[in-house]
């Protein structure tokens, strides 16, 4: 495309942005939006992915008095997820939602252009950085000993590295998809662009593989604890609350095949930017879920003095308890692991061989540290 002199610019951006279907008439002064479902979903979801977070740090640093890596790529998820949500109430004054692009000029679709980029890079960023803190948080609980040696440790790193480079490829391929960059949002500038839906279908199809990865992949390692059914169906619930991340991640993908089909695309913007903030949301849901045990916990099993006041608890009642115990010299193989994490109580053991393993029960090294 050529560069447009003044005058042909504006008579290019007031033209409409898509011809309508035949018997519909354009309404470019009010078009009709659901605006209200909008900003409800967009306001529910970012309170509900806040509580998380506030949540997941009262645990940490207020009963556990620690911060650690994982809390760290949370914040700065958190941070990168406000990035999105500026886009989505943003979108809502310009153009709206479930507006027909025909309804729209095309000087209309300069500034959404510009939105959905930020919504996409942001969005990039969010769910390597949460899913990346859920791995590392699920290998402290999991993997004891030599972790080069585990499976699951392996996985969870494959999973990581696979999310971070995938989302630093797709933040670079959305700000490289026309060349110059302004030409993303300001079309009718002479540059040379490539298909963005097909890199939105990529990216698409990676998060729904590694959620359904992320929900199967510590269910081995539930069933295998020293305890009963019932026990091991709930922490394997809690665990595996990833599918709704997982069933969010399909409709996302889903709406993004729609979108990429349609030519009326700034209709079918809107649920797929639903879907999205629904996946993030999941995303910290799923990280802030293992937290709620050790709270309730501190809510309702403090004591109470005869005077019918409460009494708070020291120090070493939020801490939580490890028990380890190393096999002794007789034993070839095994190893025994209790974890105490408020009511999220997982207890391992991998029975070693011959008469000798009955003496791993007397080898147990307490050693207080913290745990999830």
């Amino acid at each position: 495309m050529a560069e447009l002199d003044p005058p042909s610019l504006a008579a290019l951006l007031g033209s409409p942005a898509l011809a309508p279907p035949p018997g519909i008439d354009p309404q470019f002064d009010s078009p009709p939006n659901q605006n209200g479902l909008a900003y409800g979903i967009t306001t529910a979801l970012s309170i509900i992915l806040s509580v998380c977070v506030a949540i997941r740090l009262y645990a940490r640093i207020g009963l556990e008095r620690q911060f650690r890596v994982e809390d760290g790529l949370m914040l700065l998820g958190y941070g990168s997820y406000w990035g999105t949500a500026y886009a989505a109430y943003e979108l809502i004054k310009t153009p709206g939602y479930y507006v027909h692009t025909w309804d729209l000029h095309l000087g209309d679709m300069i500034r959404p252009g510009y939105l959905i980029l930020i919504y996409g890079c942001c969005y990039s960023a969010v769910l390597p950085l949460i899913k990346t803190a859920i791995l590392l948080d699920w290998c402290r609980i999991f993997v004891t000993g030599n972790r080069i040696k585990s499976p699951f440790w392996w996985g969870c790193m494959a999973l990581s590295v696979l999310q971070c480079v995938w989302g630093l490829m797709c933040i670079i391929l959305l700000n490289m998809q026309c060349v110059p960059h302004n030409a993303i949002w300001e079309f009718y500038v002479p540059s040379k662009c490539y298909s963005l839906p097909r890199v939105m279908l990529a990216s698409a199809s990676v998060q729904v593989v590694t959620d359904i990865a992320m929900v199967l992949l510590p269910q081995r390692l539930i069933w295998k604890l020293q305890t009963g059914w019932k026990r091991k169906a709930g922490i394997s619930l809690i665990f595996g609350i990833g599918i709704a991340g997982s069933i969010s991640a399909c409709l996302r993908l889903e709406r993004t095949i729609t979108y990429a089909n349609e030519s009326d695309k700034m209709y079918f913007i809107g649920p797929l930017l639903f879907w999205a903030c629904a996946e993030m949301t999941c995303g910290f849901l799923i990280f802030c879920v293992p937290s709620m045990p050790r709270i309730f916990k501190t809510m309702f099993d403090m004591p109470i003095k005869s005077g019918g006041t409460v009494e708070p608890l020291g120090d070493d009642y939020y801490r939580a308890r490890r028990k380890w115990a190393k096999p002794t010299s007789s034993v070839s193989r095994g190893t025994w692991k209790e974890i105490d994490d408020g009511d999220i109580a997982l207890t391992r053991s991998t029975p070693a061989e011959g008469p000798a393993s009955s003496a791993a029960s007397t080898a147990k090294q307490h050693d207080s540290e913290s745990s999830r």
